[in-house]
């Protein structure tokens, strides 16, 4: 065979193997637990370090990490949390505010996990703290396709319980990055509003 025609067929598994859409999701919502009347969230920037140290890989497809992950994700969950109404969701813009004036990061508090602090510093009831494991986009030619795995956890600020968590994976073909974590975190939230209604 010529170069061409094994490049061909490589192409062809390529797209018709890769274009499988993929999707798990785990919602566990703890409605078990005594807990105080929680109104106000905070959602806090998702920790993707493992995403920003993996940068571009591949050859014939190329898979490109995005570095703005974490403030993606917050902010499309703050935005879906806010249209539900259940919850008063503080602004991001706000959380970067607060942050700043007691001189802090927003990463360190969620990679050590300091819910309590984090409940005084914003004044919150609970905070949402996520962990992105993959956003990426993968290209070649003819082919794109958008892959987002991440978990999220709503904990209370006082005791430090769960009171949602959340896992969820999916890879969509000719859809980016972005619209696929819109999508999942819009499901998401619908089915958290069945769970908890």
């Amino acid at each position: 065979m010529n170069k061409l025609a094994v490049f061909s067929i490589l192409l062809l598994c390529m797209i018709c193997f890769g274009c499988k859409t993929i999707s798990t999701s785990v919602m566990d919502v703890n409605i078990d637990i005594p807990s105080r009347n929680v109104t106000t969230v905070a959602v806090m920037r998702f920790d993707d370090k493992f995403v920003q140290e993996r940068g571009v890989k591949g050859v014939f497809v190329k898979t490109i990490g995005n570095p703005g992950a974490g403030d993606i994700l917050a902010d499309l969950l703050t935005h879906e949390l806010s249209m539900w109404g259940k919850y008063e969701i503080l602004p991001r813009s706000a959380i970067k505010d607060k942050l700043r004036t007691v001189n802090v990061r927003e990463e360190d508090f969620v990679r050590q996990r300091q819910y309590k602090a984090l409940g005084k510093i914003l004044k919150v009831d609970a905070v949402v703290i996520g962990k992105i494991h993959t956003f990426d986009l993968s290209r070649m030619l003819v082919y794109e396709r958008g892959d987002v795995s991440f978990t999220a956890e709503c904990l209370d600020t006082k005791n430090g319980r769960i009171l949602w968590f959340l896992e969820a994976s999916e890879t969509i073909p000719y859809k980016d990055e972005i619209e696929v974590a819109s999508k999942i975190i819009k499901e998401a939230v619908e089915r958290l509003k069945k769970e908890v209604e």
